[in-house]
């Protein structure tokens, strides 16, 4: 299998099809699309439960991992309460830079307000750079559950900030020195910046007032990858009109530098919401300074169409995180 995700078809058929084993208390376990779980240990609150496996060559990756986990509990409806990191590092990383790992994510569970309440460190001549697994553990309330609500045709796809952040911005740290004699600096800063917009909590919280139906963080594979995983996991129809879709120009200068599709570039720091009146939540998303816009529609069937003008597609099966092309 190729760097990257698991391919959907080997999920259901080697991960998802093997959980043999069901307890009452697992009220969402694992599945296409779905980032977290829910635990239903007492009536009118669950627990909600994220996992994420970060390869992290610098200690960048490390917060993003932890912003990973808050942004998978903030989709459920859950407010996020702590984080545990287990680390595998290769032998002779030193307890200088473990330390600069660690402060990069506490700064980042300092922004989501979660405490790092355990985990797990040991070092390996296995691995050629640092494995970090974060889990994540929030709770949500009865009323701000995303599992009581339903997601049909005729709903609106909402878009909050830009894609491709995370995918630029891992792509400036790791060749700021080589982009610099093509752009500005202060284009680059423009990236390095976007390390401030990695959490969605504040308009997931928004969307949640709003009655939104669904929610699904943009992470490894892209706009295009969410896209059909929201599709899949919800059992339906898409049409998405490319345009619409919020990219910063710098973000697309930088993908077309290393000929990337930024489309199909990590985009953590985005949301995808499905509401009834997409432009009443862009405007209270707007309200809070959040940049946001209307991508498309939900519709009946499978079709997941893809709109650019007059030009129409369907959309693929996701393919590897553009990322991985770049050997970081």
């Amino acid at each position: 299998m190729k760097t990257g995700k698991v391919p959907i078809n080997v999920l259901k058929r080697s991960i998802i099809n093997e959980i043999k084993q069901k307890n009452t208390q697992v009220f969402r376990g694992a599945g296409v699309g779905a980032d977290y779980a829910l635990l239903r240990l007492k009536a009118l609150e669950d627990i909600a439960v994220t996992t994420n496996i970060y390869e992290a060559p610098h200690k960048l990756m490390a917060a993003l991992a932890v912003y990973k986990a808050g942004n998978n509990m903030a989709c459920s409806g859950a407010e996020p309460v702590a984080v545990t990191v287990s680390m595998t590092l290769p032998a002779g990383f030193s307890e200088s830079a473990l330390k600069e790992y660690m402060k990069s994510m506490n700064e980042a569970a300092e922004k989501l307000q979660v405490e790092i309440a355990g985990g797990d460190t040991k070092m390996s001549q296995h691995v050629q750079v640092p494995i970090l697994t974060v889990t994540g553990i929030g709770k949500v309330s009865a009323k701000n559950s995303m599992e009581k609500r339903n997601v049909c045709a005729g709903q609106e796809l909402v878009v909050s900030k830009w894609i491709g952040m995370e995918g630029a911005l891992l792509i400036v740290g790791e060749k700021e020195e080589e982009l610099q004699r093509r752009y500005p600096y202060a284009m680059l800063d423009r990236i390095k910046a976007m390390e401030h917009e990695m959490t969605v909590l504040m308009e997931a919280a928004t969307a949640v007032k709003s009655d939104v139906s669904a929610m699904h963080d943009l992470s490894e594979g892209g706009i295009l990858g969410g896209l059909w995983e929201f599709a899949e996991k919800h059992g339906v129809g898409l049409e998405i009109d490319i345009k619409k879709i919020p990219v910063k120009q710098e973000i697309i200068e930088v993908c077309e530098y290393y000929e990337l599709n930024p489309y199909a570039l990590r985009s953590g720091g985005s949301l995808l919401m499905a509401v009834n009146h997409g432009s009443n939540l862009v405007w209270e998303l707007n309200k809070l300074g959040i940049e946001a816009g209307v991508i498309g529609r939900i519709t009946d069937g499978n079709d997941r169409i893809i709109m650019n003008q007059e030009e129409k597609r369907y959309l693929d099966l996701p393919q590897a995180d553009e990322i991985y092309k770049m050997n970081i």
